[in-house]
C-alpha cells in the first residue's frame, strides 16, 4: 500500500533521478527507464537510513553505501541504457538510432564475469547486514538485505542476459558498423 510518504519519497527519487539524467544526457550517456532510476535512489536512499544505525548493522550498511554506488554507476552507465529499446523492440522495430547501445551491451557480454564479481560482492554484503539484522533483532536491516540480494539476483538471471539479447538482435537486424 502507498503512504503519503513512499508517493513524497517516490517523487523526490524521480524528481532528483530527472536532474541527474539532466546532467548525464550533456556526458552524452543515455537514460535508464525509469522505474529502475527511482529504484536506485530509494536503494541509497534506505542503505544510508541504515548506515546511520548503530552497533553492526550500521557497520555493515556503511561498508555496503560504496560497493553499491560503484556497482549503480557501472548499471547506469552501460548495462541499463539498452533496456530502454525494449517497447520498440517488442514492436518489432529497429532502427538506425539504436546502434549506439550496441556497444554498450557488447560491453556487457564482454563484462559478465567482472559484472558477476560485483554481485557476489553486493550478495555477501546483504547477507552480513542480514546476519547483523537479525541479531540486532532489526527487521528493516534485515528486510532491506534480503531485498536487495534477491535485486541482485534478478539483475544475474534476468536484466544482463536480456542486454545480451538485446545486443544481439541489434546485431542481426542493424548493418555491420
Amino acid at each position: 500500500m502507498f503512504t503519503a510518504k513512499k508517493v513524497c519519497l517516490a517523487l523526490a527519487a524521480v524528481v532528483a533521478t530527472a536532474a541527474g539524467g539532466m546532467a548525464r544526457a550533456e556526458a552524452g550517456p543515455h537514460e535508464i527507464p525509469q522505474s529502475i532510476a527511482v529504484e536506485h535512489a530509494e536503494t541509497l536512499e534506505r542503505l544510508s537510513a541504515l548506515a546511520k544505525h548503530k552497533g553492526p548493522v550500521g557497520i555493515e550498511a556503511r561498508k555496503a553505501v560504496d560497493l553499491f554506488r560503484r556497482h549503480i554507476a557501472r548499471e547506469e552507465e552501460y548495462i541499463l541504457p539498452p533496456l530502454t529499446l525494449l517497447p520498440v523492440l517488442a514492436d518489432g522495430k529497429v532502427t538506425p538510432d539504436m546502434a549506439w547501445a550496441v556497444k554498450m551491451t557488447d560491453r556487457v557480454k564482454a563484462d559478465r564475469e567482472l559484472i558477476f564479481e560485483e554481485h557476489t560482492r553486493v550478495t555477501d554484503a546483504m547477507n552480513a547486514l542480514r546476519v547483523a539484522g537479525l541479531k540486532a533483532h532489526d527487521k528493516q536491516a534485515v528486510e532491506f538485505a534480503e531485498a536487495a540480494a534477491t535485486d541482485s539476483l534478478n539483475d544475474i538471471e534476468l536484466m544482463e542476459p536480456t542486454v545480451v539479447m538485446i545486443g544481439d538482435y541489434l546485431h542481426a537486424k542493424l548493418p555491420a558498423q
